[in-house]
């Protein structure tokens, strides 16, 4: 599917700000591709859908990934909403014909990382969290800068700031956001 078969589906299944959000990640991903070496229209194609099933209900969430055998942690069972990175990588391949299994994990693990992630899947995982049009988060600054200069760095940064606030917060921390963390932290 062509770049802009893909914006007028994605379009259809978004809402407004996570449409603008997504463009954002595409573009933010495609800059990093440049400075890291890494293939800017994969980068593009894997931002532009690493949410595209962020907007299913949560229920539906569950009964979609059941439906289509994807395996569902206890984690995303209680909060089903971290499963749009997995339906997301199922619907890149079904219905936006994506065949690239690292653009497929890239979507995959863009909420929780994982340890050892390709430089692609990195990426997309600091893409998300640094585009143009996230709120201010405490430490953004930094962490933008450290994108382009410290991937690992950033990456570390991140899932540190990540897991501070869902346990400010008494929030779900999925198992491959600590594993991910504790990978990637030099102590």
């Amino acid at each position: 599917m062509e770049r802009d078969e893909m914006l007028i589906a994605l379009k259809k299944k978004l809402t407004p700000k996570r449409y603008v959000h997504s463009i954002g990640v595409e573009y933010t991903a495609s800059c990093m591709a440049f400075v890291y070496g890494e293939d800017v229209q994969r980068a593009r194609i894997a931002g532009l859908l690493h949410d595209c099933a962020k907007c299913i209900p949560l229920e539906e969430k569950l009964k979609k990934a059941q439906k289509h055998g994807i395996p569902v942690s206890p984690c995303e069972r209680e909060n089903p909403d971290l499963l749009h990175g997995k339906l997301g990588a199922y619907y890149a391949r079904k219905k936006y014909g994506v065949t690239d299994e690292e653009i497929l994990s890239s979507i995959t693990y863009h909420t929780t990382g994982k340890p050892d992630m390709t430089l692609l899947e990195k990426i997309i995982f600091v893409a998300d969290y640094i585009e143009p049009n996230r709120k201010m988060l405490p430490e953004l600054p930094e962490i933008r800068r450290e994108a382009f200069t410290d991937l690992d760095k950033c990456i570390c940064h991140i899932l540190k700031r990540t897991l501070t606030y869902l346990r400010e917060r008494g929030g779900a921390i999925d198992d491959m956001t600590e594993k991910t963390y504790n990978y990637y932290r030099k102590d």
